[in-house]
């Protein structure tokens, strides 16, 4: 009798769950979203920290929609079953939506990232040798977030240097400082930048 039970829910199962994913999405939505809305802010604020304060700023709105459209279209592929918690499927989601929405406002309005991406370009080529930033959007978001822990004379240097090809010496005449000062501070800077990325990468990984 159990297995004939089994085997009847088995042949029914995916309608039936389809039916009341269905059913709750078209008259609570509202209500799912709102019981949830403390923990869709959480990822969007910590997301939006990673970018650029004028990037942030101007794409906010669009992405606290974006994660709460993927967070229902996460319970439409969710099995209950197999996972009976639905946000941590939805949290990887809500991110790569996010992440896919900047990688294509980027790529269709280079305008509104251009000095970001720059500046940010020439900083990571210097630490890895390698010319294919421009493709990386999620380093130059962590990159950018590594810079902001740079001071104001450190971050100047580090671009100076970097983007526009100066020397220690023409940077320390800029600054009123010796060039091996100025070496000492670039050196510096561009360790901690390093730090903060491998930092954030073993972070990423934990919560994956």
């Amino acid at each position: 009798m159990k297995k004939e039970t089994k085997g009847i829910w088995e042949s029914i199962r995916e309608p039936v769950l389809n039916s009341i994913k269905i059913s709750l999405l078209e008259t609570w939505d509202i209500i799912i979203i709102d019981a949830f809305s403390n923990r869709l802010e959480m990822v969007l604020r910590r997301y939006v920290k990673y970018l650029p304060k004028y990037v942030g700023e101007s794409e906010i709105d669009d992405l606290r929609t974006i994660s709460q459209l993927e967070f229902l279209e996460t319970i439409k592929v969710w099995d209950p079953e197999l996972c009976p918690d639905v946000w941590p499927l939805a949290q990887r989601r809500i991110l790569g939506a996010m992440k896919d929405h900047i990688r294509y406002i980027s790529k269709s309005d280079p305008t509104r990232f251009y000095d970001w991406i720059t500046d940010a370009a020439y900083v990571f080529m210097a630490i890895n040798k390698r010319a294919d930033f421009e493709n990386q959007i999620e380093t130059g978001i962590q990159l950018n977030q590594a810079m902001s822990g740079l001071n104001y004379r450190e971050k100047k240097i580090v671009v100076l240097h970097t983007k526009n090809d100066m020397t220690f010496k023409e940077i320390g005449g800029k600054f009123g400082i010796s060039e091996s000062q100025i070496s000492r501070i670039y050196k510096a800077s561009i360790m901690k930048i390093k730090k903060k990325i491998d930092a954030d990468a073993v972070s990423d990984g934990d919560t994956n």
